[in-house]
């Protein structure tokens, strides 16, 4: 019996060193455990320096939608349309033509007026007289200016100068009226005077939606009138855009006309020609 008793007192002080050494054990481990983990970020913590904050987003989301495009206010613009009838030979130099000669008016016309701060539209030597009406009514541009010098289709012998406006667009008439007086008053012969769309069968005339007139500078088939307009190029340009700042500056023009219907009218060919 007293062996019996030793050998269970010996064993029962083997399990109390034991259980103490599995506890200790796990204390070691926990306390290292918890060591690591103060060393560390926690999770939603703040970056080291340098590492980036913004968070990745899809491109279609910062995608803008497309803006409209807005149409440029041209009504303070003026569109000049000199005359592409380059087979218009001037009778004091066969080597000059119509076309040459309101080109160069034209030029000059837009220099005086883009110093005066306005913008200018012209047309291309290449474009007739469909494509000119076509692109000014695009713009719709305060005044549409077109430049010939005239000629007579039976006889040679025409002189002075006219202008044709359509009397159905508000501002026409004022924008003729303003170029005409002032380019009559240079002209050493008798003048035509100011004719509405009544009165001749232009394409210029009678299928533009904005004030609209078109100028016949003196008669280019004879030597007087065509040596005129060859010596007095300057004068007469000035006179022009004297005439169209007048305009713009007093120019009381009503609203455009409605789009659908202009561009109904234009769609449909026209007989109508370009000025002799």
């Amino acid at each position: 019996m007293a062996n019996n008793h030793n050998n269970l007192m010996k064993r029962a002080r083997w399990d109390r060193l034991l259980g103490a050494l599995v506890v200790l054990v796990i204390l070691i481990v926990v306390i290292v455990s918890l060591a690591k983990s103060c060393g560390k970020n926690k999770t939603g913590d703040t970056p080291a320096t340098g590492e980036s904050t913004t968070s990745i987003i899809d491109v279609a989301e910062t995608t803008q939608p497309a803006t409209k495009s807005i149409k440029l206010d041209n009504s303070k613009a003026i569109y000049l349309s000199p005359s592409t009838q380059e087979d218009n030979l001037y009778a004091c130099d066969e080597e000059l033509n119509e076309e040459t000669v309101m080109f160069d008016i034209a030029n000059q016309v837009r220099a005086m007026l883009e110093a005066d701060g306005y913008t200018v539209y012209m047309c291309q030597d290449t474009d007739n007289v469909k494509n000119k009406v076509n692109k000014g009514n695009e713009l719709g541009c305060g005044a549409y200016v077109s430049l010939h010098s005239n000629q007579n289709e039976n006889e040679v012998g025409g002189q002075g100068t006219e202008c044709f406006y359509n009397a159905n667009i508000s501002g026409s008439r004022a924008l003729a009226e303003n170029i005409y007086n002032r380019v009559a008053e240079l002209t050493p012969t008798e003048d035509r005077g100011l004719k509405d769309e009544t009165q001749r069968d232009l394409y210029e005339i009678i299928n533009n939606r904005y004030p609209c007139c078109l100028l016949e500078i003196e008669f280019h088939d004879n030597e007087e009138g065509s040596q005129w307009i060859l010596d007095n190029e300057e004068a007469v340009a000035k006179a022009i855009k004297d005439g169209i700042v007048a305009f713009m500056k007093n120019n009381e023009a009503g609203s455009a006309p409605d789009e659908s219907d202009a561009d109904d009218s234009l769609a449909e060919d026209s007989d109508a020609g370009e000025a002799e």
